[in-house]
């Protein structure tokens, strides 16, 4: 179909019901008010990272370490706040238990970004873990995040900060990039898990008819 808003939603009425996640007026809300933090932190992460590159590569700094210094203090407060605005999220909660980490921007991300009522087949496919379905095409800015928490959590059971054992396991048995991949795949297992132990405790405490 030739590109236009009219054939766009067509398309999208063509989606079953149970393809999109019903959202309260308060997560609605608080989405409104986290997106600007978000992207903030996202664009804060891309300069900082392209001002690294400058100064290691040239050899001259120019006084960008100055900038790269205060834009690293503007992307922890967005961090901090990010956190905070997430701090009363169940599924961020339990996320959080099962990976058995505290005060992670990246999950907090996550929480928000990621479709999480999706099967973990089509949320595989969403961030790329199955190259051989969708010609390998998959949301570069979802799986940059998961990537991000899967580095951490790799330097933490490296540091015996984190002592979940299948993670022990797998960062003292394989190659680092291989490693990585694998804690990736278990933060996500981790996140969809969480959202149906959330939605589970939600639809057990609300009984039909109460």
């Amino acid at each position: 179909m030739k590109k236009s808003d009219e054939n766009d939603a067509v398309i999208l009425s063509k989606i079953p019901r149970d393809g999109f996640k019903l959202l309260t007026i308060q997560e609605v809300e608080k989405k409104v008010e986290l997106w600007p933090l978000i992207n903030k932190y996202e664009l804060l992460l891309k300069r900082i990272k392209t001002l690294k590159t400058w100064i290691n590569r040239d050899g001259y700094d120019y006084r960008l370490r100055d900038s790269v210094r205060l834009m690293e203090k503007d992307k922890r407060d967005a961090a901090k706040k990010i956190i905070e605005m997430l701090s009363d999220n169940a599924v961020y909660r339990e996320a959080c238990r099962l990976l058995r980490i505290r005060n992670s921007v990246e999950l907090a991300i996550l929480t928000v970004l990621l479709p999480l009522h999706l099967p973990m087949t089509k949320l595989k496919g969403l961030l790329g873990y199955t190259p051989d379905k969708n010609e390998g095409r998959y949301d570069h800015r979802h799986r940059k995040h998961i990537t991000r928490l899967a580095v951490n959590l790799y330097v933490n059971v490296k540091k015996h900060i984190n002592n979940l054992d299948n993670t022990v396991e797998i960062v003292n048995c394989l190659p680092k990039e291989k490693a990585i991949y694998r804690l990736e795949l278990i933060t996500l297992k981790a996140l969809r898990k969480a959202y149906l132990l959330t939605i589970g405790s939600q639809m057990s405490n609300n009984p039909t008819g109460r």
